[in-house]
């Protein structure tokens, strides 16, 4: 690893030395930023595994409900309830934050289906697809918010570990060699005014004599 290109003084070893302790210091955070958006990313990961089975599951069940529900009435039947049935959803999009990450909160609210057509002329196995259609909106909202996180979970999780490594891998390094070079150099400055100032010593000593 190459050291820094600067001169070799007391006041650059100072500034070096300050320079590494504070990249040491961000080391340690961003290491334990790390550590924890790996554990929130698995947990969610986990959770999106579960969340995506009980939607499969609660769609399965609906399209069971959609059969019956052509067999009972026939599919043009069921496809002009479709089409005069109006139903009322509202999506609630939040934000929450978690170490400095926008993260989504996402929430779907359904009303009751309103059909235009007359009471008594729908099926009840249309009326049970419709519910079960219906019902499967929170869970894909909830699927939808997790796997979102997820994606930017991971996104961070990838940028701090760039940090990390570049501090890790290069900057500390760097800065460690340079002050070690600059110490070394200034050590050696000090033991060469030394024996200069022993010379001079003993020349005066052996003049006096």
């Amino acid at each position: 690893m190459a050291k820094l290109d600067i001169p070799p003084t007391k006041s650059n070893l100072l500034s070096i030395e300050r320079g590494l302790e504070i990249a040491q210091e961000g080391f340690e955070l961003l290491d334990q930023k790390r550590r924890i958006l790996l554990i929130e990313l698995m947990g969610r990961v986990a959770a999106a595994r579960t969340a995506q089975k009980d939607v499969a599951r609660q769609m399965a069940e609906a399209f069971e409900a959609l059969s019956r529900a052509e067999m009972a009435g026939g599919s043009q039947a069921v496809a002009a309830q479709a089409l005069a049935a109006r139903s009322t959803h509202e999506v609630e999009v939040r934000s929450q934050r978690l170490m400095g990450i926008n993260l989504p909160a996402v929430e779907a609210k359904i009303g009751p289906p309103q059909l235009r057509a007359g009471f008594g002329t729908s099926p009840a196995a249309t009326d049970e697809a419709t519910t079960a259609f219906s019902e499967v909106l929170p869970a894909v909202a909830k699927l939808a918010e997790i796997e979102n996180a997820v994606f930017r979970l991971a996104r961070e999780l990838k940028r701090t570990m760039r940090r990390v490594n570049a501090l890790d891998k290069r900057f500390i390094p760097r800065y460690k060699e340079t002050a070690k070079y600059i110490a070394d150099v200034l050590e050696e400055r000090e033991r060469d005014h030394l024996v200069i100032l022993r010379m001079i010593r003993d020349s005066r000593e052996a003049a006096e004599a």
